[in-house]
């Protein structure tokens, strides 16, 4: 009886989910403070560089915090979720493996006897 386990947790890293890390041109983000009107103050993901800074330069990339940070809740409890499934099926493979024991330790010991009388 094979258990297998992912142990893969965080790998599938989307650049649209959660909480970014670099923009689509791949520099670091910075956290900016919306001057809008309508949202004054509200903090966002952004490209350090502005789409006008010339050829290669600036992406446009922008992402709400909020958004960002109920992106990565939501990740982080699939993740919780494969870790419980992880932690259950090590359980069973602990439960396979005391079972052979035992039956081994049975035989041994059924051995034993016969080889002592």
């Amino acid at each position: 009886m094979e258990i297998r386990m992912r142990m893969r947790y965080g790998e599938n890293r989307r650049r649209d989910k959660g909480v970014p890390i670099a923009c689509d041109c791949s520099a670091a983000v910075l956290v900016a403070t919306s001057r809008d009107p309508n949202t004054r103050g509200k903090l966002y993901f952004s490209c350090p560089y502005e789409i006008s800074d010339g050829p290669g330069r600036g992406c446009g990339f922008m992402r709400w915090w909020t958004v960002a940070l109920c992106d990565k809740f939501e990740k982080i409890k699939e993740e919780r979720n494969e870790m419980k499934q992880d932690l259950d099926a090590a359980k069973k493979r602990i439960e396979a493996q005391e079972e052979k024991i035992f039956l081994m330790e049975e035989k041994f010991e059924a051995l034993e006897k016969k080889y002592r009388a």
